[in-house]
């Protein structure tokens, strides 16, 4: 097991693939010649909606193996077809990616003059990354290298539309451009040196209006609150920016839209008039999804004033490893200094008392006391830093606020039971169940219980490697249950993701017995430039692919996405998978090394095939 979470962090860092930049905004400047301008932000005023077009952003990542992946969006532009660039993107931003798997930011909304465009680049500035992987429970920073160990600085990413499917940018028709940053498929961590390196080959994934299935989230300073169409205003702030323009977008709500304001809880419209009473300027954090067709984003969720990090308080986010007393200890921290950026440190120990307000993420209106708080719980705690050195970072929340969070608990199914599943836990958020210290909960990771309501289980099975998503039960509730779980998704047959890497050993030519567009891609497993990464994962569960275990590559019959990264940097992108297996034999010249495989799908462990929904391979 050693081997296969070192090989995860090795493959999977080493290939890079950008979460969601879902772009859908309005727009307005003059439609202009070839050359390079800036778009502009003032996609509400109507005249310039008729007339221009519209493009929102946001960005997510796919799941992958960092504690942390913080880098530098220095410059994000579209090509038009006649030449013309248009910078979407008005100041560079820092993000996280590695915060951002199940929701997609929204990073700018921004006007662009219409037209149809064919191409783009994103330019990633790894100068001052902050990198983080797990080596043996203990979070060690890696150091980010290109194919040829030399540190990298700023990288310029191209963005290739794949079939002919440009992003066709026309007046008051709002347009949805995503490109997926896979972090598992373009970062390849070596962790046996000692410190990591990860050798980044991005892979940008890019659609035109795809469903992406994420919550999307936006953030910024309170504009204004009209009460008439139940919706307000915010100067967008992206990832925890404490300044720039990156436009104005409009927040609609509805009469189910909660509230968490100043760490009292609303609904309805009782929480309009109370963000609209804390008045221009309050911090506030919206999610929900955006209604394409009636050209508005509808929030879900209200966060806003005390409750939102970087405000007057300090703020630590990550999972509860271990309470003793009235101290609790965050692993996997994002800190939050009151007015300024977010950093990363694994370990903060946290401070809690009776005067302590409790919240629960999706229930901002229930009565919650400091005895919810329990091991495994992801959480965010507001207060104030009591111990600035890094090896011991401590905060006194004591009359602060703690907000419960989803959190996510990867197991293997022991019992199927009514309303409820046995679970072997093998991780909370990510971190092993092996770190975590269940004395004093009554809980034990073996023998798990979920409380799953009226959540079906027909077709979950024993054995079956599932994540379930809810909220740790309260540390002193009787257990069972030791979990009550909002969503169940079993991992039996869908959200694999495959990983062969060969960096190690330089690449090589050589790393499929056959490349087919009807019987599939086949991966010879008995290569022997084969490295460390070679697996199957399965939500928490890791197959090792052995030498006579050769699995084959099939595409999704829905369609998939399908990259090939080429040697010396450009990038193709399919959306077919025969014309895919065409181009991938065409770089198969027995010359062109291969650096690694990954695909990502539906798994059957008995026939070894994966039906990939997306899949690249990264040439040296």
């Amino acid at each position: 097991m050693k081997t296969v979470k070192r090989a995860l962090r090795a493959w999977l860092s080493g290939m890079l693939a950008i979460g969601v930049l879902g772009l859908a905004a309005c727009g307005g400047s003059g439609y202009g010649s070839s050359g390079s301008s800036s778009a502009t932000t003032n996609c509400s005023n109507p005249s310039i909606y008729d007339s221009q077009g519209c493009l929102y952003t946001s960005l997510t990542d796919a799941d992958g193996p960092f504690l942390s992946y913080t880098v530098t969006v220095d410059s994000l532009t579209l090509t038009r077809q006649d030449g013309a660039v248009v910078n979407v993107l008005p100041n560079a931003t820092t993000v996280d990616f590695a915060q951002y798997t199940d929701v997609a930011e929204f990073l700018s909304l921004q006007t662009v003059p219409p037209g149809v465009y064919i191409s783009g680049s994103m330019v990633l500035d790894y100068t001052n990354a902050d990198i983080e992987v797990d080596v043996n429970g203990s979070a060690e920073k890696a150091a980010a290298v290109d194919q040829n160990g030399s540190p990298i600085g700023k990288l310029s990413v191209q963005i290739q539309l794949a079939n002919q499917q440009p992003v066709m940018l026309v007046p008051g028709v709002p347009q949805l451009f995503s490109l997926d940053f896979d972090l598992t498929a373009s970062n390849l961590v070596n962790t046996s040196g000692a410190t990591p390196m990860v050798t980044v080959a991005p892979v940008l994934y890019a659609q035109v209006n795809p469903s992406t299935g994420k919550t999307l989230q936006l953030r910024g300073p309170l504009g204004s609150v009209d009460t008439g169409s139940s919706s307000f205003t915010i100067a967008l702030r992206p990832f925890d920016n404490l300044s720039g323009a990156f436009g104005n977008p409009r927040v609609y709500t509805t009469a189910n839209t909660t509230y968490l304001i100043n760490m009292t809880g609303y609904a309805g419209s009782a929480g309009l008039q109370a963000l609209q009473a804390a008045g221009p300027t309050t911090a506030v954090i919206a999610k929900g999804s955006y209604d394409f067709q009636a050209k508005q984003f509808v929030a879900t969720q209200v966060t806003a004033g005390s409750s939102v990090p970087g405000g007057t308080l300090d703020a630590v986010e990550g999972v509860v490893t271990a309470i003793s007393g009235l101290n609790a200890t965050v692993r996997g921290a994002t800190l939050i200094r009151a007015q300024q950026q977010a950093v990363f440190f694994d370990q903060v120990t946290v401070t809690f008392g009776v005067s302590t307000v409790v919240r629960e993420a999706s229930n901002p209106t229930g009565s919650f006391t400091p005895s919810d708080i329990s091991v495994g719980q992801h959480i965010l705690f507001m207060g104030t830093l009591t111990n600035t050195n890094p090896g011991s970072l401590a905060m006194d929340a004591t009359n602060g606020f703690a907000l419960l969070q989803h959190t996510r608990v990867g197991a293997l199914v022991t019992t199927v039971g009514s309303g409820a599943l046995t679970l072997n836990a093998q991780s909370f958020e990510g971190r092993p169940a092996s770190l975590f210290n269940f004395n004093g909960t009554g809980s034990n990771p073996a023998s798990y219980v979920a409380s799953t309501g009226a959540l079906p289980l027909s077709g979950i099975n024993v054995n079956d490697p599932v994540r379930i998503d809810g909220f740790v039960a309260p540390l002193s509730a009787p257990k069972p249950p030791d979990f009550n779980a909002d969503s169940i998704i079993d991992f039996a047959n869908v959200d694999a993701q495959l990983v062969v890497g060969y960096v190690e050993n330089g690449g090589t030519t050589a790393p499929f017995t056959s490349v087919d567009a009807n019987a599939g891609i086949v991966i010879n497993m008995a290569n022997p430039a084969v490295g460390f990464e070679h697996f199957v994962r399965q939500g928490p569960v890791f197959t090792t692919l052995t030498a006579g275990s050769n699995p084959t590559i099939v595409p999704a019959a829905a369609g998939g996405i399908y990259a090939i990264r080429l040697p010396g940097g450009g990038l193709q992108l399919f959306f077919s998978f025969s014309n895919f297996v065409t181009a991938l034999n065409g770089q198969l010249n027995g010359s062109n090394k291969v650096l690694g495989v990954f695909a990502a799908g539906g798994y059957n462990n008995s026939s070894n095939i994966l039906t990939a929904e997306r899949a690249a391979v990264v040439f040296k």
